[in-house]
């Protein structure tokens, strides 16, 4: 063997085959960072947080009994604002309109706009010696 077959084998064990090594032997454990004193106790979990307290529906309050009363006791009601009918209104006929002319489009796809867009692509696109 000469000096170059060895110095490879050398590499290739130093650099390949032990840091291989040693990452299956520590699979289970978190990596530690070079210089990090390994008798460190392990950190404390954290404690579980509590679940929130769900709101509960509130009823609604019953209502006062002295007003039970006066409804109970009046012959004539007032009309209330829920059974008023509505007023039914038709819509006034509008005009018709002469049609718009379409608006101008940002791109145009006529043949003279789309050679115009390929020049100037050209024109604008990074050097190739870039």
């Amino acid at each position: 063997m000469s000096l170059d077959d060895l110095l490879g084998l050398l590499f290739l064990l130093l650099f390949v085959v032990l840091p291989a090594l040693q990452g299956l032997s520590r699979r289970g454990q978190p990596p530690t960072p070079p210089g990090f004193p390994e008798d460190l106790p392990a950190p404390e979990p954290l404690p579980r947080p509590r679940p929130k307290a769900r709101p509960r529906p509130k009823a609604p309050p019953p209502p006062p009994p002295e007003a039970r009363r006066e409804e109970a006791f009046s012959a004539e009601r007032l009309p209330s604002l829920e059974r008023t009918p509505l007023e039914v209104r038709f819509r006034e006929e509008a005009p018709e309109e002469a049609p718009k002319a379409p608006r101008k489009r940002l791109l145009a796809t006529d043949p003279q706009s789309l050679l115009k867009g390929v020049i100037w692509h050209e024109i604008l696109k990074k050097p190739k010696g870039w």
